[in-house]
């Protein structure tokens, strides 16, 4: 039976409703908040919050605050006035229906934007894809063009060079020659005119002189040095590729990764959004519900490496380390989780007192019963109405004198 929040302060002004509702010691992290316009309600268990407000409220102006002692709405009114009363005076069976009536309607809001919300998605994906197709099909167009203009312009130099091999000008060529018989002496440079009419078998024999001919000009320069650098990509087995058993390895690395997996829990399952503390915390939560200790230790710690400063990942893995039987494990989780809950407030007493009553019993069960009744005594002494702690710290003191009275008889 939830206990109803009663003790609520509320003020207004002519736009505006402030109502501060206390957390009674629990966690911003465990309320869960429903607004609409004419229902408001908090739960965190034990505790129940909820009003009917007098007049309807801006949904989409209100704001809600959670902080480590409060909620505080601030909900703006629809028409500003001042308020008689803060919520609507009816009998409990009128309550219940209209607030019936309240969540399905905001159910069926809430589907219809969801529904909304995909189609608008749906459309703008269909019209990026269109846009894509345009752009595609315009640069098409352009490459075409440029290649037809390309063509046009290559079929007309080779029209052009037709032209001239057809009737070409005549070309006066000088030359450096030599008779047949090798002399070296230079003869006078002849002119020879190049008629098309004239037959090849009219033309005299031409030796051309190279001495004239700088080579040297003509050598390339001897090649520049240069580095060259090779990555190479990672790979998860140490063996190089060229030496490595491709299958093998692959069915390797896949058996790993069911063992992994057969934890309960593998991080490169998630989703990148899912890679998130408060994620992993309600997943262990998930896996210690089904009994599931391995799968649980493993979502716990993939947490506590995103965000070292949460103690409810080492409150919680501790918890099962604790339901394996790891108490070495357990104590330093527990530790851990104390520490990090530091100044010691209202706010987190039960988690406190949780992690020092669990390291009271690793510390027992490990064989440092001292030490372990002195934990449970400090926690019984926290919250002395506790007939659980009562009967653990009057068990844990029997077992501390009888096995005192052994180690005396022997």
């Amino acid at each position: 039976m939830p206990i109803i929040i009663k003790d609520f302060k509320w003020r207004q002004t002519i736009n505006t409703i402030i109502i501060q509702v206390p957390l009674r010691g629990i966690h911003q992290s465990k309320v869960e908040i429903f607004t609409c316009p004419r229902y408001i309600r908090a739960s965190y268990s034990p505790y129940f919050f909820e009003i009917f407000p007098l007049e309807p409220v801006d949904r989409d102006k209100s704001r809600c605050t959670l902080t480590e002692t409060e909620i505080t709405f601030e909900l703006f009114k629809e028409t500003p006035r001042e308020w008689e009363n803060l919520e609507l005076d009816l009998p409990k069976s009128e309550k219940n229906q209209l607030k019936t009536r309240l969540i399905e309607e905001e159910h069926s809001r809430f589907a219809k934007e969801c529904e909304d919300k995909l189609m608008k998605k749906s459309q703008l994906k269909k019209t990026a894809v269109r846009e894509q197709i345009c752009l595609e099909t315009q640069q098409r167009e352009t490459i075409e063009s440029i290649k037809n203009n390309e063509k046009v312009k290559a079929l007309g130099d080779l029209k052009e060079w037709k032209e001239d091999l057809i009737s070409p000008s005549p070309k006066i060529v000088e030359l450096d020659s030599s008779d047949d018989e090798g002399n070296q002496s230079q003869v006078a440079p002849a002119k020879v005119e190049v008629k098309r009419q004239k037959s090849l078998a009219n033309l005299p024999k031409i030796k051309y002189n190279l001495k004239k001919c700088n080579i040297k000009d003509s050598v390339p320069l001897p090649r520049q040095n240069t580095t060259v650098t090779v990555e190479f990509t990672n790979r998860e087995l140490p063996t190089p590729s060229r030496e490595s058993r491709l299958e093998e390895e692959q069915e390797w690395l896949r058996k790993q990764s069911e063992v992994r997996r057969s934890a309960g829990f593998l991080s490169e399952d998630l989703r990148p959004e899912e890679k998130n503390p408060v994620y992993l915390l309600a997943k262990g939560d998930e896996f210690m519900k089904n009994n599931n200790y391995l799968g649980a230790i493993s979502a716990y710690s993939f947490g506590i490496k995103l965000s070292e400063k949460y103690p409810d990942l080492y409150r919680k893995r501790g918890e099962a380390h604790y339901a394996v039987g790891n108490m070495q494990r357990c104590i330093e989780d527990c530790s851990q989780a104390l520490d990090l809950m530091k100044p010691a407030v209202s706010a987190n007493f039960l988690e406190r007192i949780e992690c020092i009553i669990r390291r009271g019993k690793a510390l027992f069960q490990f064989g440092f019963r001292e030490q372990g009744f002195r934990e449970i005594e400090v926690a019984y002494k926290m919250q002395p109405d506790n007939d659980e702690l009562k009967e653990l710290l009057t068990r844990f003191m029997d077992e501390l004198n009888n096995a005192k009275n052994k180690s005396d008889d022997n």
